[in-house]
């Protein structure tokens, strides 16, 4: 009997601080499509310290969004290290904080879009996924996102969030499970 296949993509932990773009037009850079992972601009963010005048703690992967990891310079060092052989390591500007990015490849074929709930513009494009199911072959993969859905979130496997999980340096983003396979 194999293990199951269990994927999943960053939350947010409460009482932690965000990143954020200066520009809000930067908002569009960060959910890491491709095109923009080849030409990175670099984009200035600061952090979120104080949310409805609570002080938010430090953290080591501080929130951005469901689509990518954000890694405190501390942090960079052991979960970059992890994170590299799946996609890019790329470095954002803030006076607060040495911040970098981490842009998964998109991967083909990670979804099984007869077995997933989808819901879709006119258009067809995907614009939310309510249940993901994947097919097995991407357990390998480690983290991805999906060609599918290139403005979607990021996925990891167990084994990397695992991993991630043993640095002791992932206060900030916590890990969401989204899909486990039938065993």
């Amino acid at each position: 009997m194999t293990d199951p296949l269990r994927i999943y993509r960053p939350a947010p932990m409460d009482g932690y601080e965000w990143v954020l773009p200066d520009d809000d037009a930067d908002f569009e850079v960060l959910v890491l499509e491709d095109s923009a992972v080849s030409a990175w601009p670099t984009p200035a963010v600061h952090l979120l310290r104080s949310d409805e005048g609570q002080s938010l703690r430090r953290a080591d992967m501080p929130w951005s969004g469901r689509h990518a990891l954000v890694l405190r310079d501390d942090a960079v060092e052991e979960v970059g290290n992890l994170l590299w052989e799946f996609g890019d390591l790329l470095r954002l500007s803030s006076g607060e904080a040495r911040l970098t990015i981490f842009a998964a490849r998109a991967v083909a074929g990670a979804l099984d879009t007869g077995a997933s709930d989808i819901v879709r513009f006119d258009s067809g494009e995907v614009m939310d996924l309510r249940r993901p199911v994947f097919h097995p072959t991407i357990a390998g993969a480690g983290a991805f996102r999906l060609s599918e859905f290139r403005r979607g979130a990021l996925y990891l496997t167990q084994d990397l969030v695992d991993a991630i999980r043993e640095t002791g340096l992932s206060s900030g983003t916590d890990f969401k499970l989204v899909y486990e396979s039938p065993s």
